[in-house]
């Protein structure tokens, strides 16, 4: 048996080595981290995500049982469950004071500083759980008894039982080609290490053992095969990357766009079966009712032109019955003798009527479905286009309200005053350029500068993103004056026995005002591939990037509402392009108060 007779498998989640790595790796950036908040993955089971700030800095933890555990800068569709309100309740504030791995199994420890352990088994079917500090179950993603251990409230955790093979089934499996299950390494492993070249089962394991040793010894070098597995040491042609977790992070975030496709897909699909069904019920009627309504309708001619034969018949009969029943030109027909023959052709022709009825009812239903089975394949179409978008990679400044000049500078401003702080404290330098509307209650705003000279078009363009997400939005101004400064001027160190609250700064030195920024916001929509951006910025910049845009300016329109109509009109000029609903709160987000829309980009039929 050769290396390159092994064949790989997809992986579906990380191996004990993947794991190692990732500790190995995050272990310092994970310690100390306090758990702000916890929500769900849409429409995955018992996929969560930890919203923590460490050491000054936000991050989102996937803790996905059975399958990874990994930070992300994907922006996944978040929502809340009964099991997401029992964690928060348990771990919100609490702070994460220990990582470590149980035994060498797939099992993640995370010990809180209250006591409380988070418990992360990436085996199969696996679980995530919450103990107190004496190991006793307070939460799990489910409740079982297996064999060997109880997953219950009140009940003490215990891991599950670790596969033993003897050394008898090990050379079983070495002797049928199985050296991966034999020593319970992934293939990748065998692969990597060229185990099949070594006959010695203890050379085999003390290789192993190396391996282990290295990446516990920080020697990781993250790859990824596309669409097969991702490693922390490199085999075949592996892409390369420089951290583990990006890999990882990449890697699952094509397993999750699959499955959240699949499951959108698979309650459509569920849907469009019933319609389906039910249109093959109505065809089927609809065809009852054109033969039955073609019958009766004859019938009732047949009685109208033969009159004096029915007459003849009935005479020739000499019954007393009420009900008789003849033969005509291939029917059998059932007369009312107690009416007269022309009446029992009404009969006829009434039944005919009725089933006419029947037929244009079941038609217009059948078109109805059909109508509702097109508008279903659009929607699937529609919903897998949104998770394409909402999926996206989000950049490390997207966090904050951002902007790119015209002329490609990036601009940052505060969500609020602690994002003002941490603007300044951490990203602004000498050479930047600070903007701050002249009013109380506006963003601390950058432009990074990377020690170019912006032009003053480029302040303009960040004067109005200073400008529109100040204060003077929501008080309805037109405009409002902005000044600017460099970096160095700009110091939270307030004069000798002064205080400056949390996201003041004092300025020293001149400051350079622009007079009379209108207050007027254009929001683009920057189209690539299956994903789209949402900018927002001055008018100038932002059609240096898009030919979709929308100019907003102070109004009286709630945001929603405002949203709505921007992607309304979007819709109608990006008839091609599905799944902008999905944008909605993005859309919401870097609108800054209420507002009215002045201007679209491109003109449409309302």
């Amino acid at each position: 048996m050769t290396t390159t007779n092994i064949k790989l498998h997809r992986k579906s989640s990380m191996s004990y080595f993947d794991l190692l790595a990732w500790v190995t790796e995050n272990k310092e950036t994970l310690l100390y981290c306090i758990i702000d908040n916890i929500f769900s993955i849409e429409n995955i089971e018992n996929a969560f995500i930890f919203k923590l700030h460490c050491q000054g800095k936000d991050q989102e933890l996937i803790i996905e049982p059975s399958k990874r555990i990994n930070f992300t800068k994907y922006n996944y569709p978040k929502s809340s469950s009964g099991k997401v309100t029992l964690l928060r309740e348990l771990l919100r504030g609490d702070i994460i004071t220990d990582i470590s791995i149980l035994g060498r199994e797939r099992i993640l420890l995370l010990t809180l500083k209250k006591g409380k352990k988070i418990i992360v088994e990436l085996l199969p079917r696996g679980l995530l759980v919450v103990t107190d500090n004496e190991d006793k179950i307070l939460f799990s993603t489910e409740y079982k008894e297996f064999r060997d251990r109880k997953i219950k409230i009140g009940e003490k955790y215990i891991k599950p039982p670790s596969i033993e093979i003897s050394n008898d089934e090990i050379e079983k499996l070495i002797k049928k080609g199985n050296l991966a299950r034999a020593l319970g390494v992934p293939q990748e492993v065998v692969i990597y290490l060229n185990l099949t070249n070594f006959n010695d089962l203890e050379i085999i394991k003390k290789k192993i053992s190396e391996l282990e040793n290295l990446i516990s010894n920080g020697n990781i070098k993250p790859c990824i095969i596309e669409n097969l597995t991702v490693l922390p040491f490199p085999i075949n042609d592996c892409k390369e990357y420089q951290k583990f977790n990006d890999a990882i992070d990449d890697y699952f975030y094509t397993i999750t766009q699959e499955e959240l496709t699949k499951e959108t897909s698979k309650k459509i699909e569920e849907e469009k079966e019933k319609i389906i069904n039910t249109i093959i019920q109505l065809e089927n009627s609809i065809k009852e009712y054109e033969q039955k309504g073609k019958i009766y309708q004859q019938i009732g001619n047949i009685i109208l032109t033969k009159t004096s034969e029915i007459q003849q018949i009935l005479s020739n009969l000499n019954k007393k019955e009420r009900k008789v029943k003849i033969n005509l030109e291939g029917f059998e027909i059932e007369l009312d003798t107690s009416i007269s023959i022309p009446k029992n052709a009404s009969k006829f022709f009434e039944e005919a009527k009725e089933y006419k009825r029947k037929l244009s009812r079941a038609l217009e239903s059948l078109n109805e479905l059909k109508k509702k089975l097109e508008k279903l394949e659009k929607e699937k179409i529609e919903k897998q286009q949104e998770i394409k978008i909402t999926l996206r990679k989000k950049e490390w400044y997207e966090k904050y309200r951002w902007s790119i000049s015209r002329n490609g500078f990036l601009i940052l401003a505060g969500k609020d005053s602690s994002q003002n702080e941490s603007l300044v404290r951490k990203f602004l330098e000498d050479n930047d350029i600070f903007l701050h509307a002249d009013i109380q209650g506006a963003p601390a705003t950058i432009i990074k500068t990377q020690n170019k000279i912006p032009s003053e078009e480029d302040i303009m363009d960040a004067a109005i993103i200073a400008a529109c997400y100040s204060k003077a939005w929501k008080l309805g101004f037109a405009s409002v004056d902005v000044f600017w400064t460099f970096g160095n001027q700009v110091s939270k160190s307030p004069p000798s026995g002064e205080y400056l609250a949390k996201g003041s700064f004092m300025i020293y030195g001149k400051k350079n005002f622009i007079k009379n920024v209108k207050l007027e916001l254009a929001m683009g929509f920057i189209i690539n591939n299956d994903t789209i951006k949402v900018l927002v910025g001055s008018e100038d910049s932002v059609k240096n990037k898009t030919n979709y845009y929308v100019i907003l300016r102070p109004g009286d329109d709630e945001k929603e509402k405002v949203a709505d109509k921007i992607i309304k009109i979007m819709n109608r000029i990006l008839q091609n392009v599905k799944g902008l609903n999905s944008l909605k709160n993005e859309i919401i987000d870097k609108i800054p108060a209420k507002s009215k829309i002045i201007k679209t980009s491109i003109t449409y039929n309302s």
